[in-house]
C-alpha cells in the first residue's frame, strides 16, 4: 500500500495519520483531537474521513462509552510506505532477499515465531513497470505449543527487550514485541517491502504464494 507524502486524510498529512495508527489500536474522541491539536469539527472531520475509508470502526466499552477501533484495512495503511515507486527489476530483487530472510527466520530459533506462509499482493502483482511498494502478507505462527512455556518466553523477551533500553508506551506494545521484533527482521528497515497480517481479505483480493513451510 502506498501513501502520497503531500496527501491528506480528513484535512490531516497523510503520513501523519498513517504514524498515528501505526502507533495506537484504539483511542476515545478527546485523544484524536489532543494529539493533532485539531478544534472539535477537525476532529470529526478525520474521523469521518477515517471512518469511510474503513480504516477505523466504532466500539462500545463497558459502561456504554464509544470508542474507536482501528481495523484490519487501517492496520496495512498504518504500515504504508511513501516511498519512491520502483522499477520491477529492483522489486524482484527486494522480493527474493525478503524470501531468504523468511528462510534465515525459520531456521533461527532465536525468534518465537516462524512464518508458516506468506504471500505477494497489490501492484507488484499486475504488469506495470513501477510499483509503489510490495505488499507482502506474512502468517506468523508460535513456535512453542505448550501455552504457558509460551507466555513465559514471552515475557522473558519483552523483559529483555526493556533491559537493552527499548521503551514500550503501553502494554499492548510490550506484549506483542515479540511478534514486532520478528516483523523488523523481514522488512530489514526496506521502504519497499510494506507487511500486512495474512487474512482472508488479502485471499479475496488476489495473492501468489511466495513461501509455505509445512512444518
Amino acid at each position: 500500500m502506498y501513501v502520497d507524502p503531500k496527501g491528506e486524510i480528513g484535512g490531516v498529512p497523510a503520513v501523519q495519520v498513517r504514524d498515528f495508527l501505526r502507533r495506537e489500536e484504539e483511542w476515545r474522541p478527546d485523544y484524536l483531537r489532543s494529539h493533532f491539536g485539531l478544534a472539535p469539527s477537525g476532529a470529526e472531520t478525520l474521523t469521518a474521513e477515517l471512518l469511510r475509508l474503513g480504516y477505523v470502526e466504532i466500539q462500545e466499552s463497558h459502561d456504554g462509552s464509544r470508542y474507536h477501533h482501528k481495523t484490519q484495512l487501517g492496520r496495512r495503511f498504518s504500515l504504508a510506505s511513501a516511498a519512491r515507486p520502483l522499477t520491477r527489476k529492483t522489486a524482484e530483487g527486494k522480493l527474493a532477499a525478503f524470501i531468504e530472510r523468511v528462510r534465515a527466520l525459520n531456521a533461527n530459533d532465536y525468534y518465537l515465531y516462524r512464518v508458516r506462509t506468506a504471500r505477494v499482493f497489490g501492484s507488484y502483482l499486475t504488469e506495470r513497470d513501477r510499483i509503489n511498494d510490495i505488499d507482502v502478507a506474512v502468517e506468523l505462527v508460535p513456535r512453542e505449543s505448550d501455552q504457558d512455556r509460551w507466555w513465559a518466553a514471552h515475557h522473558a523477551r519483552s523483559d529483555e527487550a526493556c533491559r537493552k533500553g527499548r521503551q514500550f508506551s503501553n502494554t499492548t506494545e510490550y506484549m506483542y514485541w515479540p511478534r514486532q521484533e520478528v516483523l523488523l527482521y523481514l522488512k530489514n528497515r526496506s521502504r519497499a517491502i510494506s507487511l500486512h497480517d495474512d487474512d482472508p481479505v488479502v485471499k479475496q483480493t488476489g495473492s501468489r504464494i511466495l513461501f509455505e513451510d509445512g512444518a
